[in-house]
């Protein structure tokens, strides 16, 4: 069974960003993968847990991405506060990256998720033009 999360709020602290979670991180698996992947029908990008041999899908919505924005700019890993700890998301910038470059005029993910991508991340894709 696919088991996923959502993250819908975060914010800037002390200069790093954090996203929140509304749960204990056990409930997130084992450790984090530091890799990601898209989940275009639903419009966000997904961070995976490993979980022994299977993953756990922790989706980050449209309204995270300004932050995700800033993430890029800034070239640091955010951080996951849950409500018992704190977890650093290892690979989360350097995969975000990769997909944002990969999403970009690439009419495979759906021409809704490309366009929205294309548009919360312009900045980050105008800096390589």
């Amino acid at each position: 069974m696919r088991i996923e999360h959502q993250i819908t709020q975060g914010q800037l602290k002390e200069g790093a960003v954090c996203f929140f979670y509304e749960g204990e991180s056990k409930t997130l698996g084992e450790k984090p993968s530091g890799k990601m992947i898209t989940d275009s029908d639903a419009c966000c990008f997904v961070y995976l847990f490993e979980d022994g041999e299977d993953y756990r899908y922790i989706h980050f919505t449209k309204e995270v991405w300004p932050l995700m924005q800033q993430l890029v700019e800034a070239e640091e890993d955010p951080i996951l506060e849950c409500t018992d700890c704190t977890i650093e998301l290892t690979g989360f910038t350097e995969e975000l990256t990769m997909l944002i470059f990969n999403i970009e005029g690439n009419g495979n993910y759906g021409e809704t998720f490309m366009l929205a991508v294309e548009q919360a991340f312009e900045k980050t894709l105008k800096q390589t033009s």
